[in-house]
């Protein structure tokens, strides 16, 4: 620890050496300068640099009040004064407190034997202002650099402070945005929702981060990411928030584009399917056919044939039915043709009872508002295959007896429901593990989902059943005739 620098003004000889022995008593190592002139003091302050100033009020060129003036204008590092006089005037008092002494003391008999506490007092005080003004530093620095647009705002949605990023982002000056409000720098869609989580926040609630549009000074509007936090005691006043903007204009250009090639890449691999669906059945399909046909005629002009070769013969062509109706299968999965010829609905119940028949699982399907209603096609493939992995996700996992579909179209969007009362699951951690368990149907639905601009929500509890919501936005036409339907 550095010995104490301590400077005495006083122009009584006598009194500065009984402070000094005082001083010393206290603080064996202390370094002390006296002075009789305080302008000389306040020429020397740069050279000495103390840790404290003791000066007296009555001295022969300035009083104490005018030295604390003086020792103000010079505006020097934080330097502690303790004011001295043999009057004990209130007024004085008054006067020195504030033009920023520290204390102040009355040449009282035991006003000596108090000066060491006094002193500890005011070096311990020093101290503390010096770490604090030292984190402010820091903590201006961190803000005004900080690579997020920052801005302090009080309840009433006044900003107090903003950083330099924000400044930058928005296109206003630091003036102008100290004299703007919250809602100034929103567009009028996200304002709502904001003061919302505001709401929230004064209510004592966590507000997660969250997704909106920035609005610039040249009326441009940013995606920007936003995280609002309380900030308690700050800025001379009980609780202000503080925002953190982040410019995800660059994220979501990149999400648009991965989302264009994952579409295009659906779109491939249904063609493709497509492709695949249509050789299977018009050209191994009728292969097929003419082979059997060719097989069960082989010897309708041969009577004379053996029994036993007959009897291998139908053998073969049963085997080659089989083969057909695989082939037949196989190319209904890779693309149904019902859903060129009969639409999404007739396609899917269809499919429905194919799947009632095979797994024993009674499904209800019921598909208001869409017979009137004419799809792009990559949206009724789409609701299709999230329908068969839906039912998929049933028969594998749900140990069900009893699925229940709804195909709601509900202008602009289509509105999905898929339910099982099966076992069940924990919705939150199964989705957190999917991946890890190579178990990625819902991973897969959400995907194709997202891919067309829709949400999906998971209800799920071990052993009350699975509801799976899903909405997705669509391009159809409506014929005038059907209406909105609710979630049935």
């Amino acid at each position: 620890m550095e010995p104490l620098k301590v400077v005495i003004i006083d122009d009584e000889e006598p009194h500065f050496q009984l402070m000094k022995r005082a001083i010393h008593k206290e603080f064996p190592l202390a370094s002390i300068d006296y002075f009789e002139n305080p302008d000389l003091c306040l020429q020397r302050l740069n050279e000495i640099t103390p840790d404290v100033i003791i000066t007296d009020y009555l001295m022969p060129s300035m009083n104490g009040i005018e030295f604390l003036e003086a020792l103000n204008r010079e505006k020097k590092d934080i330097i502690p004064v303790i004011m001295i006089t043999g009057h004990g005037d209130e007024n004085i008092a008054v006067q020195a407190m504030k033009q920023g002494a520290w204390d102040y003391l009355v040449k009282t008999p035991d006003f000596i034997t108090l000066l060491p506490s006094v002193i500890k007092k005011v070096v311990c005080e020093k101290k503390l202002k010096e770490a604090l003004r030292e984190s402010e530093k820091r903590y201006r620095a961190s803000f005004d650099n900080f690579i997020d647009a920052i801005n302090i705002f009080s309840k009433d949605r006044r900003f107090l402070d903003v950083n330099k990023k924000l400044i930058q982002l928005s296109g206003y000056s630091k003036k102008e945005l100290l004299s703007m409000k919250l809602e100034d720098l929103y567009p009028e869609s996200t304002k709502s929702p904001t003061e919302e989580r505001i709401q929230k926040m004064l209510q004592g609630e966590e507000v997660p981060v969250f997704e909106t549009y920035f609005l610039t000074k040249g009326g441009e509007k940013i995606p920007v990411e936003i995280g609002v936090s309380a900030l308690k005691n700050c800025y001379g006043q009980e609780i202000v928030f503080q925002s953190s903007i982040r410019d995800i204009i660059e994220r979501k250009r990149a999400q648009e584009q991965v989302h264009t090639i994952s579409r295009q890449l659906m779109k491939a691999q249904e063609t493709e399917r497509q492709r695949l669906s249509r050789d299977l059945h018009d050209l191994v399909g009728q292969n097929l056919s003419a082979l059997k046909i060719g097989i069960d005629t082989l010897f309708d002009d041969q009577p004379e044939v053996p029994s036993a070769m007959r009897q291998r013969l139908a053998e073969l062509s049963k085997m080659v039915q089989g083969t057909i109706t695989a082939v037949r299968d196989l190319a209904y999965g890779l693309r149904p043709t019902s859903l060129d010829q009969l639409g999404l609905a007739k396609t899917v119940l269809q499919y429905c009872e194919e799947f009632s028949g095979r797994t024993g699982v009674k499904v209800d399907f019921f598909a208001p508002g869409l017979d009137n209603l004419k799809l792009d096609s990559d949206i009724e493939i789409a609701l299709y295959r999230l329908i068969q992995e839906g039912l998929n996700n049933v028969k594998k996992h749900a140990d069900a007896t009893n699925a229940t579909i709804r195909l709601v179209a509900s202008f602009p969007n289509i509105i999905l429901r898929i339910e099982d009362n099966g076992k069940g699951f924990d919705a939150e951690n199964r989705l957190a593990s999917a991946i890890n368990e190579k178990r990625m149907g819902l991973v897969s639905m959400e995907e194709r989902v997202a891919l067309r601009g829709g949400k999906m929500r998971i209800e799920s509890r071990p052993m009350q059943g699975t509801k799976i919501f899903i909405e997705v936005p669509i391009k159809g036409k409506r014929s005038g005739h059907e209406k909105n339907h609710p979630d049935y």
